[in-house]
């Protein structure tokens, strides 16, 4: 019998913005209870010291991944702790800590993976076991190192009707499809609400389009839109991943733009992108559900419900704790990990079979 386990997800995203910490009751199969969860920014020093380094490009240097990866470490433990010492009444006990470090660079081509942050040390200052490395398995199993949330966005969604299609709007767009019996396929679909962040900030040095207000101030070039959506990457066919420079030089087509002419036609690509991403589906979906920080961009949302015939809805309809999705399942990812079940596949990852992923590392 498989047993109920009590895991606090750690993750950092990618973004830079925040680290969330999510606590679910899981066996790896269904998830029990509502989820305890916390934000919090991320440290504007540590930020910089990442944002250096992966401009720099050069990550053979370990003469600047070990501090900063310390300093990482630090700054996630301080939180692990404010959040432990909130939660220690209710939850006095916790079998596993699941940590996702941060990754500083991808190449599967490579089998390479660089994550900052040290597993040992914080299962040591916490005496809990942690779960961390979950993208190595399947990077030696020849998949992509992602995405790999399908058998959480399964367990999530056990209560509504399938197939069904979860869109992530994030930094990165994911689209994953789940069939009436499990059956998973996912991939990314483009870089997402990155690109327009950068223009927003670029413009007006704010640090997105708040609301989607200058989106829906802006017309849409229809001739740019359709230069942007002939990207090869948004051409090819799944499995894939995204990488962040894989879109750079789109950026360089909008330039001209004005302001809200600008936002309106990333936030337009970002919709469409997604649109044509269904027609390389198996099986499409009965509905869709939103989930991310690009669920608060009402213009986006909107210009995605004119797209999909089928019905939407987001994760703030369904009472999800949208700001901590990733921490929980991250969680729920170190569940499968302990009890030996897959977190990637070949229709999700592009593995040469289902694998199970993570390391446990022990105090």
């Amino acid at each position: 019998m498989i047993s109920e386990k009590i895991i606090l997800g750690v993750y950092s995203d990618s973004s830079l913005n925040n680290v969330e910490l999510s606590l679910i009751h899981t066996d790896g199969v269904d998830l029990y209870q509502e989820p305890i969860s916390l934000t919090r920014p991320y440290d504007p020093k540590i930020k910089e010291g990442i944002y250096k380094l992966m401009l720099k490009g050069d990550f053979s240097e370990t003469s600047a991944l070990i501090p900063l990866s310390q300093e990482i470490t630090k700054f996630h433990s301080e939180l692990i702790k404010e959040f432990i010492d909130l939660n220690k009444r209710k939850h006095p006990k916790i079998d596993y800590i699941s940590y996702s470090g941060h990754t500083i660079y991808q190449n599967p081509d490579e089998k390479i993976n660089i994550t900052l942050g040290d597993f040992e040390t914080i299962a040591r200052t916490f005496n809990i076991p942690v779960v961390g490395k979950f993208l190595h398995s399947d990077i030696r199993a020849g998949g992509r190192g992602g995405p790999i949330f399908g058998s959480f966005y399964d367990a999530l969604t056990r209560r509504e009707e399938k197939p069904l299609g979860i869109l992530s709007l994030g930094g990165i767009l994911t689209m994953t499809s789940i069939g009436p019996f499990g059956e998973l396929q996912a991939f990314d679909c483009s870089i997402g609400t990155v690109l327009l962040d950068h223009w927003i900030f670029k413009k007006i040095g704010a640090e997105m389009d708040f609301n989607g207000k200058y989106a829906k101030m802006g017309t849409i070039d229809t001739a740019l839109l359709n230069r942007l959506l002939k990207d090869k990457y948004i051409l090819k066919t799944p499995p894939k991943t995204v990488k962040r420079d894989n879109f750079m030089e789109l950026y360089k087509h909008v330039e001209g733009s004005s302001l809200e002419d600008g936002a309106a036609t990333l936030t337009a690509f970002i919709a469409h992108a997604l649109k044509n991403s269904t027609n390389y589906l198996n099986e499409k979906p009965k509905q869709w559900i939103l989930i991310g920080g690009g669920i608060y961009n009402p213009t986006l949302v909107q210009m995605i419900k004119s797209l999909f015939k089928e019905p939407i809805k987001t994760a703030l309809d369904l009472n999800w704790q949208n700001d901590t999705l990733n921490a929980s399942a991250y969680a729920f990812l170190a569940a499968r990990c302990v009890m030996g079940l897959p977190i990637s596949y070949p229709s999700t990852t592009g593995a040469y079979e289902a694998v199970t992923g993570g390391q446990v590392f022990t105090p």
